[in-house]
């Protein structure tokens, strides 16, 4: 009988994963209005009805797929700042980890991109600002560093708040011009260049 129950637990658990995976493309490909439930269900070679069994609605969908992503990117970003390492050294690797991960899911970062402006006010309350706090809590982890590197006398004594969300916007602008432009080249291989720039305006010894 447990068995069962685990098989059980493991398909509804599969079939999460792939009405999401499903989500992402279509709603990347086509936005979130054209995109139908049924199309989803196509996409994830389920029926329609087993989607409703994991997600009310196309909204309950959306907001999964971008909660979900959030929390994968920060969770890889809290486990590399685990590491015994510089402050300097750690907001590198924060830069690194950030762009492989929107290089990664292209998908993802085309739909937070094309989100209505009608949209993300409805997320905001539909998710009850969980999403806004998984953001606030990406910036925090940088402004921490960046003020133990204040403390360390690595970097100048600013506004440690501004400067990690000028880092973030650095990243964030330079998705979009990848994305817009379609480069084919890496958006990772960028990350050197973010951190020259952000560095020499922040380091004591720039």
């Amino acid at each position: 009988m447990l068995k069962v129950m685990n098989r059980r637990k493991l398909r509804q658990k599969n079939h999460a994963v792939q009405i999401l995976e499903a989500g992402e493309k279509l709603f990347a490909k086509k936005g979130f209005y054209p995109t139908t439930m049924e199309e989803v269900a196509r996409a994830a070679g389920l029926a329609k009805g087993t989607i409703y069994l994991h997600f009310n609605d196309k909204r309950d969908l959306f907001f999964s797929i971008i909660e979900k992503k959030l929390d994968i990117l920060l969770e890889k970003i809290e486990k590399e700042m685990r590491k015994d390492e510089f402050p300097s050294q750690r907001i590198k690797l924060a830069i690194g980890i950030h762009l492989r991960f929107l290089e990664e899911n292209r998908d993802f970062f085309k739909i937070m991109q094309a989100l209505p402006e009608s949209l993300k006010q409805e997320m905001e309350r539909k998710l009850k600002g969980r999403v806004i706090e998984k953001q606030s809590r990406y910036v925090e982890i940088l402004d921490q560093l960046i003020r133990k590197g204040i403390r360390n006398q690595e970097i100048k004594p600013l506004d440690s708040r501004k400067l990690a969300v000028i880092l973030v916007g650095m990243m964030h602008s330079l998705t979009i011009y990848w994305i817009s432009r379609k480069e084919k080249g890496s958006l990772s291989q960028d990350d050197s260049l973010v951190w020259q720039v952000f560095w020499e305006g922040i380091s004591k010894e720039a």
